[in-house]
């Protein structure tokens, strides 16, 4: 099951993984703070985080990451899926 969350609302757990899935070069302007940066060309390496985490993912605007959430939890994985994407976060703490 996915678990979805709107990035506005997130509060990071102990047992979280958070995983920014967007380009190298767009993520080196900026990431919520403790993302991991694995960009979707990179995807392969999903596969080796710990299954006892929860992964969370987001992306720009949150397409991206609802794919790979589907991956994921397909595969075992605990996933939660933050909504709206980046750009939502940024509009909410920045706007």
């Amino acid at each position: 099951m996915i678990e979805k969350i709107p990035i506005t609302d997130y509060t990071p757990q102990d047992n979280d993984l958070l995983i920014d899935l967007r380009d190298k070069a767009v993520a080196a302007f900026g990431s919520l703070p403790g993302a991991v940066n694995i960009p979707m060309e990179e995807i392969g390496q999903l596969y080796a985080l710990p299954q006892e985490k929860r992964i969370v993912l987001f992306c720009q605007q949150g397409d991206y990451s609802a794919e790979i959430a589907e991956l994921l939890s397909d595969n075992g994985y605990q996933v939660a899926d933050l909504t709206g994407g980046y750009r939502k976060w940024l509009v909410g703490h920045f706007g």
